[in-house]
């Protein structure tokens, strides 16, 4: 009987060190992409925080791309708005912006962010289009 229950002990933290290597991905394995870009959880500080504007400000426009604004799911049209460069989507998306596709009001209409709470915002913005 001794023996029996040293053998059921010995299984048992086996078996338990078995399910916690399984939890662990291998360092070969990339990470599942996001089934949309909103849903990319970053590790970055900055980009963490722009995740928290972006969700509570600038989703109503961007997820799916209501009034014109460039939506987070057309790779196409943020490649367009990147190629332009930081310093121009912080400008737009600071001091709004009317162009022909649609109009960026200052601050996504949120007059209390500030110029830090918008860049990281759109730094997040850009990086759902990496993942």
């Amino acid at each position: 009987m001794r023996r029996f229950l040293s053998l059921l002990v010995i299984a048992c933290v086996l078996n338990a060190c078995g399910k916690e290597q399984a939890d662990v991905a291998p360092a070969d394995v990339e990470p599942e992409k996001p089934d949309h870009p909103w849903d990319l959880i970053p590790d970055q500080p900055e980009l963490v925080a722009g995740r928290q504007i972006y969700l509570a400000e600038c989703a109503l426009c961007h997820n799916e791309g209501e009034e014109g604004a460039p939506a987070l799911v057309e790779a196409e049209e943020w490649k367009v708005r990147a190629d332009k460069g930081l310093p121009v989507l912080f400008d737009h998306a600071i001091n709004g912006f009317i162009g022909d596709d649609g109009e960026m009001p200052a601050r996504g209409g949120t007059d209390s962010l500030s110029d830090e709470e918008v860049k990281n915002a759109v730094r997040y913005m850009l990086a759902t289009q990496e993942s």
